[in-house]
């Protein structure tokens, strides 16, 4: 695989810190699927030297759509990049998403992590019924809400200082549908809109910081769990197992190559 120059359509800032970038790049757009990623060189120099990992947030026609928050000196470095100008991309990179059907599945995000799910939304709802719950610490950083919603899916919000939705963290939420759609008893702090979600979700997407997933697995295990886990990369192909966690019972999961998208039952957060 040989990287491209991709001329950059539309640059924007969604909210502090958190920026859009929509490339021109049909090539990309053709083979990429939902929990793939593109590897972004941020510099035309050696410095910064490594590429940073990015998840496909969208796709449309010809267009790939990277959402991204800055955490660092690569990523404040792509915050400048506006329209007009061309970033080198290596990519797809990782295994997609389960392809399931006929599934209740929820979705859920948290942050920056609600990103890749849109994606993988707009393909699994084709085949299956869906459930959103998007959390974040305040109502301004609530992510993609009118993207979700234009699906014509089930949108449910959680902040943790109340300002919009469910006053908790999203995991929180999370298990409250669940328990809700399963018939349980505990009542919800905040309304929720009517689910297509017919009964317990058979299966989670989540993307959102390890502690997050972490607990999502505590409060929903044995319902399998498939998260994007967002780790420091160095190659991006499997070779400097720079991104390996630890699975339970043995042996490790390399995240550009059997992941990003893992069953997170089965690793060690």
């Amino acid at each position: 695989m040989r990287p491209a120059l991709c001329p950059v359509v539309q640059a924007r800032e969604l909210c502090a810190g958190v920026f859009s970038l929509w490339l021109d790049t049909p090539e990309v757009a053709r083979r990429v699927k939902p929990g793939q990623f593109l590897n972004v060189r941020v510099s035309s120099g050696l410095d910064p030297l490594l590429r940073r990992p990015i998840s496909v947030c969208d796709v449309e026609r010809d267009r790939v759509r990277l959402v991204f928050r800055v955490v660092g000196r690569g990523t404040a470095m792509l915050s400048r990049v506006r329209a007009g100008d061309e970033l080198d991309v290596l990519g797809p990179l990782g295994r997609p998403a389960p392809e399931l059907r006929h599934k209740d599945i929820l979705l859920c995000g948290g942050g920056i992590g609600t990103a890749p799910l849109l994606f993988l939304a707009r393909r699994l709802k084709r085949a299956n019924r869906l459930q959103i719950v998007i959390g974040a610490r305040t109502e301004t950083e609530l992510l993609l809400v009118r993207e979700f919603r234009t699906l014509g899916l089930p949108v449910s919000l959680a902040t943790n200082d109340g300002s919009a939705g469910f006053l908790g963290m999203v995991t929180e939420l999370a298990e409250t549908q669940c328990k809700a759609q399963n018939g349980g008893r505990r009542k919800s702090r905040v309304q929720s809109p009517k689910s297509k979600v017919h009964g317990r979700p058979s299966a989670v997407f989540a993307c959102g910081p390890r502690p997050m997933l972490a607990d999502l697995v505590k409060r929903l295990d044995p319902i399998p769990i498939w998260g994007f886990v967002e780790e420091r990369m160095g190659c991006g192909t499997g070779i400097c197992y720079c991104c390996a966690l630890p699975k339970k019972g043995g042996g490790h999961v390399r995240f550009c190559e059997e992941g990003p998208v893992v069953k997170l039952n089965e690793i060690v957060l």
